[in-house]
């Protein structure tokens, strides 16, 4: 039996999806990141060849490999995956590349836009063959609308109304229930676990402004700047009079509830779609080199279910 195996990759969670040739789902596992730049690169190809051994079919053939990952483009290791991948049991052919690129495929055949707001954010877009990255400079260099920016502004204001710069709001009590921790010892565990934890405080954010907060509501409308800018530009950049965009990630169906924070002139120029695939139909598309409609009908069905 000939399988496909695809791996959406993130700096949150890692999901991978078995198939046979007709789409039928024989095996899927979520595991937590495999962002190089987080776990490490060693770490990461460690856990995506054992990932790729342990759900490949015991009366498999062979098995084709699509994979797309965040952080990949900056720790320059995807020779270095593929070579170790090709090396374990079975496998057969093997695409890699960003998790961007993978959630463009599973969105659209052909020319088409997307926005990834999970973890980080960024824009992608494919025009006439081109592909174009809009923003992308990581958590570091970019301010965007992602769970790693929520996170940090929850943070920051928990610490400025801790120490007196900042006003009372709600969202102090449900970061310190969450932590179960004083505020200092939260800001030695950012520095010891990284980002994700960063994003994991994003829906205190939420909660609050639900709640009315002020605080909170300053936070999303600037978060929602910060996406109408990264949404100009992708609309810039693909040339049309009007645009849709689908919406990717975590907080991708918040963006679709805080649409009315967008101006009205970006309303009538872009339409903002919520995903109609997984964005891992995107990764078996790379394992088995094209889309194929009663192929996404089959594997929807296992997957869904």
């Amino acid at each position: 039996m000939r399988c496909y195996l695809g791996v959406d990759g993130g700096g949150t969670k890692t999901e991978a999806v078995v198939t046979d040739e007709r789409g039928v789902l024989v095996a899927r596992k979520r595991v937590g990141s495999s962002n190089p730049n987080d776990v490490g690169k060693e770490n990461m190809i460690a856990l995506l060849c054992a990932l790729t051994a342990e759900l490949t079919p015991a009366d498999a053939s062979r098995i084709d490999v699509g994979m797309g990952l965040s952080g990949l483009s900056f720790a320059g290791c995807k020779d270095e995956l593929i070579a170790a991948l090709q090396n374990v049991d079975k496998v057969g052919d093997v695409d890699v590349c960003s998790d961007v690129q993978i959630a463009l495929d599973s969105a659209y055949d052909g020319d088409g836009c997307i926005v990834i707001t999970g973890t980080g954010g960024v824009g992608y877009l494919r025009k006439d063959g081109e592909h174009i990255l809009v923003g992308g400079g990581g958590y570091m260099i970019d301010s965007l609308f992602s769970g790693y920016d929520f996170g940090r502004e929850a943070l920051n204001a928990v610490l400025s109304e801790t120490d007196g710069r900042g006003a009372k709001t709600a969202i102090t009590p449900l970061v310190l229930q969450k932590a179960d921790m004083p505020m200092q010892e939260i800001v030695k565990t950012v520095y010891l676990r990284g980002k994700a934890y960063v994003a994991s405080f994003a829906p205190t954010v939420f909660e609050a402004y639900e709640r009315g907060d002020a605080v909170a509501i300053e936070i999303v409308k600037r978060r929602m700047a910060e996406l109408e800018t990264l949404l100009w530009g992708i609309y810039r950049r693909y040339g049309v009079p009007r645009c849709e965009i689908t919406v990717f990630g975590g907080l991708n169906r918040r963006v679709q509830e805080l649409v009315e924070y967008l101006s009205a002139e970006l309303r009538e120029k872009v339409t903002l779609v919520l995903p109609r695939r997984p964005v891992v139909y995107g990764a078996l598309k790379r394992a088995r080199g094209e889309g194929d409609e009663d192929f996404l009908a089959t594997f929807l069905q296992g997957y869904c279910e």
